[in-house]
């Protein structure tokens, strides 16, 4: 399987993670897209938007991430965007060798050294790929 995550569906992820799908990037039996939020419900309306297409919810960010090569994360503020990424079922637990982040939350450039450095430690990649805008 070769999934690929998404953590983060607000204003911005649930449109990013919307065009993974409408585009035929993510949501097919071979290459679902797996999601989660800190707010469940927003999984849940991903997925009955996108009845026809392959979404799997899961329980936290680390289980997105263990279950992708590639997860992108789309955090609204730097603090969430450290709860997401450090906490205990966060981001950076499920990062394991060859596994792919790619943080598009605006941030200090102190804040993407530190996340790279930490993804990097574990055998993992780090993209910074951050937008703005709502």
């Amino acid at each position: 399987m070769s999934a690929i995550g998404f953590v983060g569906l607000g204003i911005m992820g649930e449109g990013m993670a919307g065009r993974l799908l409408s585009e035929g990037v993510a949501g097919s039996d071979e290459k679902p897209l797996v999601v989660w939020n800190r707010t469940g419900s927003k999984c849940t309306a991903l997925k009955e938007k996108f009845a026809d297409k392959n979404i799997v919810i899961k329980e936290s960010a680390r289980e997105v991430v263990e279950a992708c090569g590639i997860t992108y994360s789309m955090m609204s503020t730097p603090e969430v965007s450290r709860i997401v990424f450090e906490g205990q079922q966060g981001v950076l637990a499920g990062v394991a060798e060859g596994k792919s982040i790619v943080d598009c939350a605006t941030l200090a450039e102190s804040d993407m050294k530190r996340m790279s450095e930490a993804v990097n430690a574990k055998g993992g990649r780090f993209l910074e790929a951050p937008v703005s805008g709502s």
